[in-house]
């Protein structure tokens, strides 16, 4: 079995592919690629079996180019979640100390992540952007700077031989939401989620709480609803929903039933074990 993950390795794709890879039976190829487009459209191709991509961090929000590319670029379900919790940790080679950190390198988002931390502990060190965490990392392990520092992860640093300075500099609590994407969802087990993306006819009074009421009148419980630009002209979204209960759930089937008469447009994303 091949699965597919946001590469490079050291990141937090390649942590979260090797927790889901602990709860398959057999043997379990792990394969690095790019981009989002290519390890999804490597699963919609049938070149590997599966991909876990992030398609939601508690502080960054949706990662909008996997919802995007799930409603109009590939046919693809959600098998599985994930949700893990994200450290960052500040790594430097061998025998530098914090205080002889003079620059440091990551990407936006974990640099900003990690912003208290830098203020407080090393405000006058230069900040310097990269890729990834695992790109940010290499630099520090090839940098003719000996004195160059990178956040990242715990494995980017082992992977490199760094050593970590400080250990979960986060800002806050961060944890992301990982999605296993196959051909095919999960059987249902009893607790579940169901995961749809719809439009409605019309922008006019009440086209929204027309469909969202077939979920409320059978008493499904909605986790989550966001809106996301359909691209097509401006004012124009697409919804997407979760609820709780799998897709062969007679309450569920029906609502699905009857959002698809009301909609213009729907898709089904997958019923697959909530965490």
């Amino acid at each position: 079995m091949k699965v597919g993950y946001l590469g490079p390795e050291g990141t937090n794709s390649e942590e979260a592919s090797r927790l889901y890879r602990k709860k398959l039976e057999g043997k379990v190829d792990l394969m690095p690629f790019s981009t989002f487009h290519d390890v999804l459209s490597a699963v919609n191709r049938g070149r590997i079996n599966e991909a876990i991509v992030p398609i939601e961090n508690s502080i960054e929000g949706t990662i909008g180019i996997v919802t995007d590319m799930l409603v109009k670029d590939v046919d693809l379900k959600i098998r599985q979640e994930l949700v893990v919790p994200i450290y960052h940790y500040l790594m430097a080679r061998k025998g530098v100390s914090l205080r002889g950190i003079r620059d440091v390198v990551s990407n936006p988002q974990i640099l900003d992540q990690c912003k208290d931390f830098l203020r407080k502990k090393l405000p006058k060190a230069k900040l310097h952007l990269a890729y990834s965490s695992a790109e940010a990392a290499k630099q520090a392990a090839t940098s003719l700077d000996p004195f160059l520092a990178a956040i990242g992860t715990a494995a980017s640093a082992k992977l490199y031989d760094l050593k970590i300075v400080a250990a979960k500099i986060n800002v806050r609590e961060n944890k992301t939401r990982f999605v296993v994407l196959a051909k095919t969802d999960h059987p249902r087990t009893g607790k579940d989620k169901t995961s749809i993306v719809f439009s409605t006819a019309k922008d006019r009074p009440g086209a929204l709480h027309d469909i969202l009421a077939e979920i409320a009148i059978r008493n499904i419980n909605l986790t989550k609803i966001e809106s996301r630009p359909s691209k097509k002209a401006l004012g124009d979204y697409y919804f997407f929903a979760d609820m709780q209960g799998h897709r062969q759930d007679e309450v569920i089937a029906d609502a699905l039933f009857e959002i698809k008469r009301k909609a213009s447009f729907l898709k089904l994303l997958g019923s697959y074990p909530r965490v």
